[in-house]
């Protein structure tokens, strides 16, 4: 069998992996995305996603595919014209200016019941709030619209397809969809007086929407898989796929998720839900503003140490763990509260503390943070899966284990488990077998001598939790 590519379009590089329909990684290579963020907004030419595919792809010995499966961020805002072309720079998730849009639309959806029909509280993050601004503040723009955007993945789609398409996962970002039927809401497409005509047609993530049209540098005739949203990939990629399983992302920002059976209309939850690739399931997610940037801060303030070196004296010290403990609420935090004026600390302190017990305790203080999401989900998984850059780590699975008393099973390929829950989508495309057994690796068991102390340092850290957002309010 020949290989599979997913192109999985990041919010700073796009990644082209080639799998083997097995699983195993092939080949791999990336491009950089340039954002531009002049007067505080977060844009990106959405030609430069383009760019970043074509140079990732050149990167790449490809001889024969089976097909493409595509993967790449949400809850953007870009306008194309008839023939496809940008009008605009896609307004990214992370754009703040639609707040006045958001204030001014929310009260008619409350009072149509939008918050049940989308799955989630119409917040300003919401696409369809920054679709009001660009209507409204650049009417010559939108006079020429032929179709929205909100997946990086969809505006690639179109590129190599022609297709005019999103998956159910993507749709949710933008408040316009119907989370129970996955289809667009009409009432809500006309509390925000926008044109179903402008929207994609929302298609099965495992679709095949077309094949590769030539001139592009891939094989002309690929079958291309739809895909999904990066959230909902990761998702796949974690090995997540029936209700009631659960995993934590660990990258710069992190999240704890879990699938969830949805057959109708509920209230919105604190957290973030998204429709699940498959049909009839839900992704609830809880996001923890700083994970792995609270590493990245204490590497900074100790003058860039070499992070070999602090996972080996945290590894020291974990034999004998430290009473310091860490609050990772560097900028604000999204879950299991919403509080952006709390802030982090570290308490407990000894004169003899050293970087080693710093490092350990900040490791372990996000590990106390994705119990805390986990309890306030409900969540009560057999165990977690795991992905992202603190997958890596030698130690930090570990401390997240005896954290929840879990077994925590990192992925195989921490870094790259977005692009294989695209894989996951291809084969289920193409009728091959799932490759779902290479999602994860060895389960790390918690360690038992040390599950009680854990349940002790998480009674500190929400003692310490409600003292830090009590100070920061003073």
């Amino acid at each position: 069998m020949t290989a599979i590519l997913v192109l999985d379009v990041g919010t700073s590089a796009t990644k082209a992996v080639l799998f083997d329909p097995d699983g195993s990684v092939l080949q791999e290579a990336s491009a950089e995305i340039p954002t531009d963020t002049a007067s505080g907004r977060q844009e990106q030419d959405a030609e430069d996603w383009w760019r970043a595919v074509q140079d990732a792809v050149a990167a790449l010995d490809i001889a024969d595919l089976a097909a493409v499966s595509l993967a790449g961020t949400m809850q953007n805002t870009l306008a194309l014209d008839a023939d496809g072309a940008p009008l605009a720079p896609a307004i990214l998730y992370s754009d703040a200016r639609a707040g006045e849009e958001h204030a001014r639309l929310k009260p008619a959806l409350d009072a149509l019941g939008a918050g049940p029909l989308i799955g989630n509280d119409p917040d300003p993050s919401l696409t369809l709030f920054k679709t009001v601004w660009l209507r409204d503040h650049a009417p010559d723009i939108f006079a020429r619209t032929a179709m929205l955007v909100s997946g990086a993945k969809d505006y690639v789609a179109n590129k190599l397809t022609g297709a005019r398409t999103t998956d159910p996962t993507q749709a949710t970002t933008t408040g316009l969809m119907d989370i129970v039927t996955r289809d667009w809401s009409q009432p809500v497409l006309d509390a925000a007086g926008l044109d179903r005509a402008l929207l994609p047609g929302i298609v099965a993530a495992d679709a095949i929407i077309g094949t590769v049209m030539p001139g592009l540098g891939l094989p002309e005739g690929t079958p291309v898989v739809n895909g999904c949203g990066d959230a909902g990939a990761a998702t796949l990629g974690a090995g997540v796929s029936e209700a009631g399983q659960a995993y934590v992302y660990l990258g710069t920002t992190g999240w704890v998720a879990r699938v969830v059976p949805i057959d109708g209309p509920r209230d919105p939850l604190p957290v973030y839900t998204l429709a699940h690739p498959f049909p009839g399931q839900a992704i609830e997610i809880a996001a923890i503003l700083s994970a792995g940037d609270c590493v990245d801060w204490l590497r900074d303030a100790l003058g860039d140490v070499d992070l070999e070196t602090l996972e080996a004296g945290a590894q020291a010290v974990d034999a004998n763990p430290p009473d310091a403990l860490f609050l990772p609420y560097l900028k604000g935090e999204r879950n299991p509260f919403h509080d952006d004026a709390v802030r982090g600390a570290f308490l407990g302190l000894d004169r003899g503390d050293g970087a080693s017990v710093l490092f350990y305790a900040v490791l372990e203080g996000v590990a106390l943070a994705i119990r805390h999401n986990l309890e306030a989900l409900g969540a009560a998984p057999a165990e977690l899966g795991l992905l992202g850059g603190g997958g890596e780590s030698a130690l930090w699975p570990q401390l997240i284990a005896d954290a929840t008393g879990l077994p925590v099973r990192p992925a195989e390929l921490p870094t790259a488990a977005t692009a294989f829950g695209a894989l996951r989508l291809a084969t289920r495309a193409l009728g091959l077998p799932d490759p779902v057994a290479r999602a994860q690796g060895r389960a790390i068991e918690p360690r038992a001598d040390l599950v009680a102390r854990a349940d002790a340092r998480f009674r500190r850290f929400l003692s310490a939790t409600a003292f830090a957002r009590e100070f920061r309010g003073r």
